[in-house]
């Protein structure tokens, strides 16, 4: 009995003593990170100027859109290409534009706002004022003026360019 009240005795104590021993316990701190890139998506929608008379006298117009989807924050410009048939005397800030179709060719123009006075190109005078991005989610429009001169002196045909368009951000 001795052994058994011994043996009982020994349990509790180990039993008490496991009890009373608390965890220890250790912390670290860690960092989290990112680095967000300036990026901005650009697309475009085309000028359609559809039927053309050329009997006319009275210029087409008409119209489309470069847009933009930038980081928060950007101070965003739109600058455009001479196009694929640049005519005589063009330049990258003052383009002189033309559509092409066999080897005729269709002076056209694209300018920065609706009234027609300044040819968009390249340079601060000839591109539309900046637009700040105010969120990723909210696109930046630029719209895009075309205009045909009445009366132009060519045969019928399909007639087509393409104008590169450049954000810069």
């Amino acid at each position: 009995m001795l052994k058994k009240t011994l043996l009982a005795v020994a349990l509790v104590a180990l039993g008490g003593f496991a009890m009373n021993a608390s965890a220890a316990s250790q912390t670290t701190t860690f960092q989290v990170t990112a680095t967000v890139v300036n990026n901005c998506v650009i697309s475009s929608t085309n000028i359609a100027f559809g039927n053309y008379d050329p009997t006319s006298a009275t210029a087409v117009t008409a119209s489309g859109n470069v847009s933009a989807k930038c980081t928060k924050g950007d101070v965003v410009y739109v600058e455009l290409g001479q196009g694929n048939n640049p005519g005589t005397g063009s330049t990258a800030a003052a383009p002189v534009r033309q559509m092409k179709s066999g080897a005729s060719l269709l002076p056209y123009d694209i300018y920065t706002t609706s009234g027609g006075t300044t040819e968009w190109g390249t340079g601060a005078a000839n591109r539309p004022a900046s637009q700040t991005s105010a969120s990723v989610n909210t696109a930046l429009n630029f719209p895009t003026y075309g205009s045909l001169p009445a009366g132009a002196d060519v045969p019928a045909g399909s007639y087509t360019d393409s104008v590169v368009a450049t954000v810069t951000y």
